[in-house]
């Protein structure tokens, strides 16, 4: 997910980059327990430690005309039945 008000999100903490003013470069990691843990036993993608100072981010992002259809904005990510 990209939450404008907090940054890019996969799952509600698998990793977070919240790109906040404070700290822009943390991210965060903690694996539920939907994941396996790691074999040395973490649940992070970052091993013992569940934050990390990222050296580089980039982000990719389409560019689209006034009017031009935008593929998925009519997706339902969340959409319950």
């Amino acid at each position: 997910m990209d939450l404008p008000e907090s940054g890019p999100s996969f799952s509600p903490d698998a990793l977070v980059i919240p790109m906040g003013q404070d700290n822009p470069r943390l991210a965060r990691s903690k694996l539920g327990s939907y994941y396996e843990r790691l074999p040395d036993g973490t649940n992070s993608l970052f091993g013992k430690d569940s934050s990390v100072q990222l050296k580089d981010l980039k982000v990719f992002h389409g560019v689209y005309e006034e009017g031009e259809y935008i593929p998925f904005t009519d997706a339902e990510p969340f959409a319950l039945y």
